[in-house]
């Protein structure tokens, strides 16, 4: 059964967010995704940042990532964590440069699988967190660097 708070979505292979359940840093800690509110302050890579929204949505057949424990480094994620395919994950390893000849570089979470460590899968059913600041963002979601959307900027009519 679906929360009626929440928007239903078609799947589709651009989805982005966090999924229920994994745990963002804040100055609080690490707290579950569900439980952020506009205002928290979440540490990101250029400091902690105040959310300015968090947009909820439920994805239906979803194409998603399973990053299993370690996968993207030491205890990067500690647990097995859940992403959708369109979410970008920052790689600052030897990836990016073997891949994509730089340092560090946004690769949507699909893009990573491999079939063993990073698997692609389906849920019938997934309940994703966007997180958007003034700015675009790097959090860390169970210790993986994940990108976050700036807020939209409406356009002079």
């Amino acid at each position: 059964m679906t929360d009626p708070m929440l928007a239903a979505a078609p799947h589709t292979d651009v989805a982005t967010g966090v999924a229920m359940g994994t745990r963002v840093l804040t100055l609080q800690g690490a707290l579950a995704v569900e439980y952020l509110e506009p205002g928290d302050r979440v540490i990101t890579r250029s400091g902690a940042r105040a959310l300015r929204a968090v947009e909820a949505v439920v994805l239906h057949d979803a194409a998603v990532v399973t990053v299993a424990a370690g996968a993207l480094g030491h205890d990067r994620p500690e647990a097995p964590l859940c992403l959708p395919a369109g979410q970008p994950v920052m790689l600052r390893d030897w990836r990016a440069q073997a891949l994509y000849g730089c340092r560090a570089a946004a690769v949507p979470a699909a893009r990573l699988v491999d079939g063993e460590f990073l698997r692609a899968e389906s849920r019938a059913e997934l309940r994703l967190f966007r997180l958007v600041f003034d700015a675009p963002e790097v959090i860390y979601a169970d210790g993986v660097e994940l990108t976050c959307a700036a807020a939209a900027v409406a356009q002079p009519a």
